[in-house]
Order: C-alpha cells, then sequence, then structure tokens
C-alpha cells in the first residue's frame, strides 16, 4: 500500500510539482527559448506517444489484413493443428444461478476431443449447489464439481488456485459463469499458443447482451476497442493482456510463475504483467470470441470499472522496476505499451492539475495557457475516437460511416466516465487505508442476451 502511494506520488503529481518548482527557478532568460508553462511540455511529450502508438497499431494492422470486412471479401485461415492436448476449463462460481446451466450446456458442445470441465462452486448460497450436482451426475465423465463452503479464502483467484491442485490438464482455459462460445472455440485458440515461447492466448471478447439498452451498447463498441488493441499489441509483440474470461494458459508455465495471486483486484492483468516481465509471450486470437454480460446500469459499470483500474494500476506500479529496470526481460514495444498506457492515467491528472494551476493564474490576473489545454483535450478525443472507428469497423464489420457515428457516441461516453474513473482511483490509491473490494459482476436473466 505505502509503495503504491508513494510511487504514484512521485510519478504523476511528484513530477508536476517538481516541474512547477523547476519553472519558477528558471531565469527569464531562459524561458525566452522555452516559455511557460513547462508542465504542458510534460502533457504533450505523453499525447504525441500515444499518437505514435495509435499510428503504429493502425499500420501493423493494416498490414496485416486486419481492416478487411465483409465488404471487402476477407478470408482468415488458421494454422494447421498439430497435436490435440488435454484441456481443463475451469470455471468459478458464486451465486450464478440465473447463467451457468446455460453455460455448461454451451461447454458441452465443444467440438474438441480432449477437455474437461471443472466447475468450482465458491461459497454459494442460491440454488447453484443443485444445478452444478445434477451436471456432473448427469456428465460425470465430462464434469466435475469442487464445492469450497468452508474455506477461509474467497474470490476468483482463489477457487482457480484451489481447483489447480485437483486436475492434470495439459493447458488450462478458463470461463467466467456467464460465458457463450463457439463449439470450435478450442481448435481456433490452439494454433497460437503452440510456441514454446507463448505462455497464454486470450480470445476476443464481445458483450452478449448489446441491445439491453443504450450503456450496454456502448459498451459493445468499447469492447471493440479493446480487441482492437490488443490485436495490434499481438501483431508489434507488445503487451497483450489476460481478460479473465475466455483465455488459455500452459499448466505448467502458471505452476512456474506462480498461480494467481488471491489478494490483486484483477486477477488476470496481475498475472499477464507477471508473465511478460518474466520473459513470456501472450497472444491475441481474434477468430475466437467469447461472449459475457455487460453491466446493465451506471452504478453497475462505475463499481466494475474502479475494480479494474485500480487493479491495473497497482499491478503496474508493483512492476515498474521490472518493465524498465536494468534487470528487465521486456522488449521495446512491451515497453512502449506500458509506457504509453500510464499515460492514459498521467494525462487526466496532469490536464486536471494544469488547469487548477491556470484558474490560480486567471483570478491573479496573470497569462493563462487554458486554450492549449483545451486542444490538447480535443486531440487526445480524437485519437481515441479513430480507433474506436477501427475496431467498431473491424468487430462489428459496420460501414465507415456507421463506425464512425458509433465511435463519435462512445467517445463522448468515454468522456464522461474515463476522468471520473481516474480521479476515483487516484483518490482510493493515495489516501485510503485499504484496497479496493472485489464485487462479482450483476447477473441478469438471459432474455435478449445474444447467441452465435
Amino acid at each position: 500500500m505505502l509503495y503504491d502511494r508513494f510511487f504514484l506520488i512521485s510519478l504523476i503529481i511528484g513530477v508536476w510539482a517538481s516541474i512547477k518548482i523547476f519553472e519558477e527557478l528558471l531565469p527569464d532568460k531562459a524561458l525566452n527559448y522555452l516559455p511557460k508553462p513547462l508542465a504542458l511540455y510534460g502533457v504533450l511529450i505523453l499525447v504525441i506517444a500515444m499518437i505514435i502508438h495509435t499510428v503504429w497499431l493502425a499500420i501493423a494492422q493494416r498490414r496485416k489484413g486486419f481492416f478487411k470486412t465483409k465488404f471487402e471479401a476477407a478470408s482468415d485461415q488458421l494454422p494447421k493443428i498439430n497435436k490435440f492436448p488435454s484441456i481443463d476449463i475451469f470455471i468459478a462460481i458464486h451465486n450464478e444461478e440465473k447463467v451457468i446451466a446455460s453455460t455448461i450446456e454451451n461447454l458441452l458442445e465443444l467440438n474438441y476431443p480432449n477437455y474437461f470441465i471443472y466447475l468450482v462452486n465458491d461459497h454459494s448460497i442460491d440454488s447453484t449447489n443443485v444445478i452444478l450436482d445434477k451436471y456432473q451426475v448427469q456428465y460425470p465423465e465430462k464434469i466435475k464439481v469442487i464445492h469450497r463452503q468452508n474455506e477461509i479464502s474467497r474470490g476468483k483467484a482463489a477457487a482457480l488456485n484451489f481447483v489447480f491442485a485437483h486436475s492434470n490438464g495439459e493447458l488450462i482455459a478458463v470461463f467466467d459463469a456467464d460465458a457463450r462460445i463457439e463449439s470450435d472455440y478450442l481448435l481456433k485458440m490452439l494454433p497460437y499458443i503452440e510456441d514454446s515461447a507463448t505462455a497464454a492466448v486470450q480470445s476476443q471478447k464481445r458483450v452478449s447482451n448489446p441491445s439491453t439498452n443504450y450503456l450496454t451498447k456502448l459498451q459493445e463498441n468499447e469492447y471493440c476497442l479493446d480487441n482492437y488493441f490488443q490485436c495490434g499489441k499481438d501483431v508489434i509483440e507488445g503487451n497483450v493482456e489476460l481478460r479473465g474470461n475466455g483465455f488459455l494458459i500452459k499448466r505448467d508455465i502458471l505452476k512456474k510463475v506462480g498461480l494467481l495471486d488471491e489478494e490483486s483486484l484483477t486477477e488476470d492483468l496481475e498475472l499477464s504483467t507477471r508473465l511478460i516481465v518474466n520473459g513470456w509471450h501472450i497472444r491475441f486470437c481474434r477468430e475466437a470470441i467469447v461472449l459475457e454480460q455487460a453491466p446493465v446500469n451506471f452504478k453497475a459499470l462505475l463499481v466494475q470499472r474502479l475494480r479494474w483500474t485500480e487493479g491495473s494500476l497497482r499491478r503496474y506500479l508493483s512492476n515498474l522496476p521490472k518493465i524498465f529496470g536494468p534487470t528487465k526481460e521486456t522488449s521495446f514495444s512491451q515497453q512502449f505499451d506500458a509506457f504509453v498506457f500510464l499515460s492514459q492515467f498521467a494525462v487526466p491528472m496532469w490536464i486536471f492539475l494544469d488547469i487548477i494551476s491556470e484558474i490560480a493564474r486567471y483570478l491573479k490576473d496573470q497569462e493563462t495557457h487554458l486554450t492549449s489545454l483545451m486542444l490538447i483535450s480535443l486531440v487526445i478525443w480524437l485519437i481515441t475516437c479513430i480507433s474506436l472507428t477501427f475496431g467498431i469497423r473491424i468487430y462489428r464489420k459496420f460501414s465507415w460511416r456507421t463506425s464512425l457515428k458509433r465511435a463519435i457516441e462512445t467517445n463522448f461516453y468515454f468522456l464522461t466516465v474515463w476522468p471520473l474513473i481516474v480521479m476515483l482511483t487516484f483518490r482510493k490509491v493515495l489516501f485510503s487505508r485499504t484496497k479496493g473490494k472485489w464485487h462479482k459482476t450483476e447477473r441478469h436473466d438471459e432474455n435478449g442476451v445474444s447467441v452465435f
């Protein structure tokens, strides 16, 4: 906790304050060549890095032909599978009576010769127990149910670590309790993990309930952006990340890095970073899709995203020396990826601090630079809008016009939600005595849920 707090203050607020102090100490002659405010140059450097990253991902994916859609008659060819290793499917389950039966039925339809399903009932108090036991009796050759009722440790990471000792598959596939996949899902994923340097592969994630309301529709567009970034990072060999739902990992490597971190708010992202700093690769499979339910109201969305953001920030703070330090195992692409990711936290905070500073200057009748700050904010908005357009175009297969329209809608949602989440996350990390708590995303009855 103190480590995270110190690092965050040093990296963001400390750097900004140092620039401001340095600016006041500089002689007037020097400021003729480097005009104030110097803090604005720091923001500008981060924005330029984001622009370079955006262009790099776009060019890399364009060269691979990923911009082609049904309008351009593209064809994806999967690599040939050489062998079919045993795959254990793990699902951590807590009070999932609304969705778990359909998920089990879906997984039983997988077209793969050698897989087994482990259902970990993690202290459920609804009718989940009855549903799980029914399926184990009905499919003993395919399903094993493990009830965790007396263990002190709770949560998804603890449940998955617990079932690890009861399994023996060469590969482990992890799904959430509301996951929906196609029957050839594992066949599409397998070629990506055959390379000896690859530890895991993440599939494309999509929303299963985009038509529920306007908020879930925006989240579907947001998932398209995430898929676009993941695919681009895979092409440039950057930091592809596991998303908790729909990933495949090698058993021996998971054991070697110490399983999942049960204290982390985002065990999937923490594991991703731990794999990367230990020299392993994570791939992204754009051909395989896993569907999951999106929060249907703003309160549930805010709780989910605050957990994701705090957990994501903390795992980077804990691993910064391993990513950028002298003994690093990371490549330039991975370091640049990490730098741009951290910029997404730093820029909103620096702009906020600069706006406060400029307002103070205005009240003192001093020259202000609010126009420059607004222009920088507009550039950031445009960068995100371009990436959103590309992502929606590729993964929703809409026309360019429709993709741009949806990108603009979603970008206004980002403009509202992301700065709020960043500020609340900074407040939590800097001033709270405890970490955030893990909250399970609420599931809903499956009326209106998409299927393949």
